[in-house]
């Protein structure tokens, strides 16, 4: 079992994002490369709501040793910059959203700097998710985009339609519920695309299912999330 570390915030990693439960799609080239992961810098792009948090999940899961999970977008304004330093000495190092903190020369100085380290130690892995491929992230400092062009990038592409309704039903499964193909269709084509809003839908669900004895079936789902 991972073991995820310590961090100055309440980092809590769902148990039901693992490998087993992502829907790949058209990303299962990259998948495999996350499962057998190279040393140095892998950089994982993409737009809002393709996966890219449960990879991190995912790879935080497999790992047989101590790993380092920030969730930059959500930590940045409550910690200093300097909580990168002395990371490069774990094996597995994962910076979710560092564009969150890509326009500050602060944070930028030290990822940088942590960047430089992991590179000279040369026995870990360092995997950064991003809204935008390397060459456009906004960087405050241009050596940090420089830097992180030096890795594998790599593109997280958004799941078809009809891979969005197997997601969900995989993540059904997981919970413990049934839900069937016309059910998890309506959600897809009555609640949107992005995977995070449907999938904290289908908890909602989850738990007012528990409550009122029910199946998931469309009346259900319309009548809980007043759709």
């Amino acid at each position: 079992m991972s073991v995820v570390a310590q961090l100055p915030l309440a980092v809590q990693l769902p148990d039901d994002e693992t490998f087993a439960t992502f829907v790949a799609g058209h990303n299962q080239e990259l998948v495999g490369v996350l499962q057998n992961l190279p040393k140095g810098l892998v950089y994982l792009w993409g737009a809002e709501g393709v996966g890219k948090t449960h990879l991190l999940h995912a790879l935080c899961a497999q790992a047989k040793s101590a790993v380092m999970y920030l969730p930059l977008a959500e930590m940045h304004q409550q910690v200093q910059p300097q909580i990168l330093q002395g990371l490069d000495y774990y094996p597995l190092i994962c910076l979710d959203d560092v564009d969150a903190i890509a326009t500050s020369k602060a944070w930028c100085f030290e990822l940088f700097a942590l960047l430089n380290r992991v590179k000279d130690v040369g026995t870990g892995t360092i995997v950064v998710t991003a809204k935008q491929a390397p060459s456009y992230l906004p960087a405050a400092l241009p050596d940090v985009q420089s830097r992180l062009q030096w890795g594998l990038s790599m593109h997280v592409r958004a799941l078809s339609d009809e891979q969005k309704v197997s997601a969900l039903q995989v993540r059904a499964q997981v919970l413990g519920l049934r839900l069937g193909y016309e059910a998890a269709q309506f959600m897809v084509q009555r609640l949107g695309r992005d995977m995070r809003t449907l999938l904290t839908c289908l908890a909602r669900l989850d738990r007012a299912s528990i409550a009122a004895q029910r199946r998931l079936t469309i009346p259900f789902i319309k009548d809980v999330l007043d759709v």
